[in-house]
């Protein structure tokens, strides 16, 4: 078999943030999320692809759990020191819960919280770095561990996390007070992201082939009655 020089291309094809976010906006929206939520999820997966840590191919592996069965539902009553997520994915409840969180930073500046059964808390950093870049710092813990830390200048990130099907409860500490730097395994400068913007991203293909016919469920197929009325082509008198 001879060399294809035009499937070697299509393996690193480039897209802009731009593109990636509005295919995987589309993606979640053809599974059922709903409109915000979609918008959301779709921050997430871009912003992890963009920074290198595989967010679309993170989320074609939560497709099967995703598909219509949204459910962004929190019960605040049920939010104490510990949250049961039942196996729901972050990219669903994640969003809200901590913007409900961010609400709850007591006088001494700390919140923290541990979650249980949470199998993709990957899905937890690009709205930790939101809140990183109003100075509210955080750390992922697990087994006295930290997996992950969060502040306006690093994101360090162990690998073990990186996973949709993590296995161990974690605490999720939230703060206003300056925590010292840790050395994990994966460590993105924030300093760096706007150059990452501008060299483009590389999404793996197979699964941006797989998002990309989800997204496709969007589109609202052309009927007979439809071409009669006019709907789905632009005149160029409009």
């Amino acid at each position: 078999m001879g060399f294809c020089y035009n499937e070697f291309l299509l393996k690193f094809v480039s897209y802009s943030y731009y593109e990636v976010y509005t295919n995987t906006q589309r993606a979640f929206s053809g599974l059922g999320f709903s409109y915000g939520s979609d918008e959301d999820a779709a921050f997430i997966t871009t912003w992890l692809e963009l920074c290198g840590l595989n967010g679309v191919k993170l989320l074609n592996l939560k497709i099967k759990d995703l598909d219509n069965n949204f459910n962004a539902n929190i019960d605040p009553s049920k939010i104490s020191s510990e949250y049961d997520f039942n196996n729901k994915s972050t990219l669903m409840i994640g969003p809200g819960l901590i913007d409900y969180l961010i609400s709850k930073i007591d006088s001494n500046s700390n919140f923290k919280i541990t979650f249980k059964n949470c199998n993709d808390p990957i899905f937890f950093i690009p709205l930790l770095y939101k809140y990183a870049k109003k100075s509210i710092n955080s750390q992922i813990i697990s087994n006295k561990n930290i997996q992950a830390q969060i502040t306006n200048k690093h994101i360090e990130i162990n690998k073990e996390i990186i996973s949709t099907d993590y296995q161990e409860n974690f605490d999720l500490l939230l703060t206003k007070n300056i925590i010292s730097e840790q050395k994990l395994d994966i460590r993105i400068q924030s300093s760096k992201i706007n150059e990452m913007l501008s060299n483009g991203i590389n999404p793996d293909k197979k699964s941006w082939d797989q998002i990309s016919e989800i997204a496709f469920r969007t589109f609202v197929p052309e009927s007979e009655e439809s071409r009669s009325k006019g709907a789905g082509g632009g005149d160029a008198n409009d």
